[in-house]
This record gives C-alpha cells, sequence and structure tokens, in this order.
C-alpha cells in the first residue's frame, strides 16, 4: 500500500492539477481594430466592440467556473504597456474593458516588451499551484513583430508555469496592398511558442462566427487540453443517442437486406414466368404443326391381301346392282295382282362358244379345268352365270367382255341379245359389276 501511494504521489507532481489560472489579455489598439466583421451576407460590427463583447463573456465563463481565476489587460502600441493588475472582480473588469479604444496606425510592435511586462507582473516562484497564461489579440496586417529576446523566453517557459495563446485578426492576402502580408505576420507570431509549453494560434479574417469559436476553445485550461494539431472538440452523444443511433443504423441494414431479397425474388419470379411463356409457346407450335402437317396411316394396318380388295370390288358391284334395281321396279303391285301375273319360268342360259385359241390367263381365274363332254359343259355354263365361281376378265380384255356379256342371247352365239331376262338392268349383274 505505500508502494502505492508513493507512486500516486509521484504521478500528481508529475502532472500538475488545473487549479487557479492567471489571464493576461494583449490587446492591440491598432486603427486596423476598427474593420468591420461579417456576420452572414451583411457588415457587423468593428473588430474592437466585438473584441470587448467577447473577452466580458470570456470572464464571465472562467469566473462562474472558479471564482479564483483573476485577469489582467495589457495595450498593444508600438510598445507593450500594462494597463489593468490581476483581479478577479468581473464588473471592474468589465468597465475597464469598455474603456478601450483604437489609439492610432502603428508601424511597428515590439514583442520584447510585451514579455519584459509579463515577466514584471507574475511571480513564478509562487506555489499556490497557479498558472499564467498570456492571450495576445494583434490585428495589423502589414505589420510584422519584432523578434522576441530568446532568452527571456527561456526565463518564463522554463518554468513550466507560462504558456503563450495567440489570435491573429488580418485581411485577405488580396485585400493587403504592401509588400508584407498576413502570412508573413503569422509566421513572426508562431516563432514565440516553445515546445516545452505548446500554445493555441488561431488565424481568421471577417468571420464573426470564426472569433467566437476561438475564445470558446481557449477557455479550456492549459493543463488538461491536448495539443492543438490532435484536439477535437466534439462532445460523446449521451448513451441514448447513441442506442438510437445504433437502431436506426441497424434498422437501415435490416431494410437494405429486405430489398435485396425482394429483388432476387422478383428476379427468380420473372425467369420462371418467362420460362412458363417459353414452354406454352413450344406447345402451340407443336399443336399448329400437328394440324398442318398430314396424317400418315400405318402401312401395317392399312394393307389389305388381294382377296380381301376382290371382295370389296364385288360388294360395290352388288350394291350399285340393287340401287339400279330398285329404281328401275315400278310400284309394288298388290297381292291379287301378284297372283294373276305370274312371271313365265326363266329359260336356261345356252353355253358360250368356245373361242380359238389358248383362253387368256387372268390373275383372278381360280382352278377350273375344261369340259370334256356335253354335260361338263352344261355344268360349266351353269357356273359362268354363277355370282361366285365366275371368272373374272382381266382388266381390259374385250374378248373376254364379248364372251361373258354374249351368255345373255340366243343360242346361236352371236354376242348380242334381243331381249333382257326379266327383272334385269342392262344385262347380267356379273356385267355391271365388271364394267363398274
Amino acid at each position: 500500500m505505500e508502494e502505492m501511494d508513493s507512486t500516486s504521489g509521484e504521478h500528481d507532481a508529475a502532472i500538475p492539477l488545473p487549479g487557479r489560472e492567471k489571464i493576461i489579455f494583449g490587446i492591440d489598439l491598432d486603427q486596423s481594430m476598427d474593420e468591420y466583421f461579417i456576420l452572414g451576407e451583411k457588415t457587423n460590427e468593428t473588430r474592437i466592440n466585438r473584441t470587448k463583447q467577447l473577452l466580458k463573456w470570456f470572464i464571465e465563463q472562467k469566473s462562474c467556473w472558479d471564482s479564483k481565476h483573476e485577469f489582467a489587460i495589457m495595450i498593444l502600441g508600438e510598445k507593450a504597456v500594462w494597463h489593468m493588475d490581476f483581479t478577479s472582480d468581473t464588473v471592474l473588469l468589465s468597465h475597464a474593458i469598455d474603456e478601450l479604444y483604437t489609439m492610432g496606425n502603428f508601424k511597428a510592435f515590439d514583442t520584447t516588451s510585451m514579455f519584459k511586462e509579463v515577466l514584471e507582473h507574475i511571480n513564478l516562484d509562487e506555489v499556490d499551484g497557479s498558472s499564467y497564461r498570456l492571450i495576445m489579440i494583434y490585428t495589423r496586417s502589414d505589420v510584422i513583430p519584432s523578434v522576441p529576446d530568446r532568452n527571456l523566453l527561456d526565463v518564463l517557459y522554463s518554468s513550466g508555469k507560462f504558456f503563450c495563446d495567440c489570435v491573429y485578426i488580418h485581411l485577405k492576402s488580396s485585400e493587403s496592398t504592401g509588400p508584407v502580408k498576413p502570412q508573413h505576420v503569422y509566421d513572426r507570431l508562431t516563432d514565440i511558442e516553445d515546445p516545452r509549453a505548446p500554445g493555441y494560434y488561431y488565424e481568421l479574417t471577417r468571420i464573426f462566427k470564426k472569433y467566437c469559436s476561438v475564445m470558446a476553445e481557449l477557455l479550456a485550461h492549459p493543463y488538461v487540453r491536448p495539443l492543438q494539431d490532435s484536439m477535437d472538440f466534439r462532445m460523446a452523444p449521451p448513451p441514448s443517442v447513441t442506442q438510437e443511433e445504433e437502431l436506426e443504423i441497424t434498422q437501415k441494414q435490416e431494410q437494405l437486406h429486405l430489398d435485396q431479397v425482394s429483388v432476387h425474388q422478383h428476379q427468380a419470379r420473372r425467369q420462371q414466368q418467362q420460362l412458363q411463356q417459353q414452354q406454352q409457346y413450344q406447345q402451340q407450335q407443336l399443336q399448329q404443326m400437328a394440324q398442318i402437317s398430314p396424317k400418315r396411316s400405318d402401312p401395317v394396318s392399312s394393307y389389305q391381301s388381294p382377296e380381301a380388295a376382290m371382295a370389296g370390288v364385288i360388294q360395290q358391284g352388288l350394291s350399285s346392282q340393287k340401287s339400279q334395281s330398285f329404281l328401275n321396279t315400278p310400284s309394288a303391285p298388290s297381292s291379287s295382282s301378284l297372283s294373276s301375273h305370274r312371271p313365265p319360268p326363266s329359260r336356261p342360259l345356252p353355253s358360250a362358244p368356245a373361242l380359238p385359241g389358248p383362253a387368256p390367263s387372268s390373275p383372278y381365274k381360280t382352278s377350273i379345268s375344261q369340259p370334256t363332254s356335253s354335260r361338263d359343259g352344261e355344268r360349266s355354263v351353269a357356273r359362268a352365270g354363277s355370282r361366285t365361281n365366275i371368272d373374272m376378265p382381266r382388266p381390259g380384255s374385250s374378248a373376254n367382255i364379248r364372251q361373258m356379256s354374249g351368255s345373255g342371247g340366243s343360242s346361236t352365239g352371236s354376242g348380242t341379245s334381243s331381249k333382257n331376262l326379266p327383272g334385269s338392268g342392262s344385262g347380267t349383274g356379273v356385267d355391271d359389276a365388271i364394267l363398274i
């Protein structure tokens, strides 16, 4: 425990705690303080009036934090003049600030005189934990300050209790007509800084809003403020705001994910619809082709034997003969007339004379032998008159047609007949079937 206490004591001694601060305002009262600031789009108050307002606000803020803070005022002309000693009376300080006004157009400034005045009015040997800080407000755009005495600066900065901040208000480079530019002045002012006690150095032109931000940043104590290059005055959001922001980010990510999923689903549905449309189109094309193309029959199922084809031809001939007989027959007589008018008995058909030479062969001819006697001839003639065992002539054979048609005539074999059989049409039914 004792080791820890000693360690904590050494740590406290190495890093001084922020205590009472004594601040010196070095205010430039050159004629350049009568220049105007710009607030928005309109010109505003002069630099001197705005500086008075900000100094009184600065004192009030620091006094609210710690009433032990003290302030002093120093006037900058060609040399520095101590105007008001350290005090914590805000009313007295306010009156002293209100009495400030521009004093002329100064062509030079002695920087060493300013640090001499500071060293004469401060006590660096105090052990009460006080620190000293000089806030210099310089407004000359064409006057370069003199080089300060480095030995004097070493005395101040080596103590570890002195700090220097600077606010440089100048014209724009385009508005400066002389050989000296605002950048040259600012470079000389930054030479005052020392690494042992880093300060804050600002430059601004006519924007009053930036001037307010600069004075607000200077409220921080030199012991606790970061380096100017690494400072960030943005306040951390409270936990409630952080949670709301995280929730909002999460909702946005979820919404983005849902949008991506919906896009993928829409693309999948669209592809499926296109595929279905293509399938329907192909089916329609196949149906149209099936309707346009002729139907081809099966060669095996459509095959007919010669006997079946011959039977079909005979059947067609019989049907045509019956239709003609029905058309030529008069109306049916009564039963009395049928009994009184009976048809005469039919005569036997004479045999047809044989033609000289061998009989022509026919593919449809059945195996019938030639008659050897008269009785066989009659039988053959009777068979010739039959409808089932008749020899079918070969298509285009005129001899067979004459031979078969001659059987309906007289026994002389002339091939023609003056009388037709009763109940017949143009001849025998066989002739009609062959001709058809």
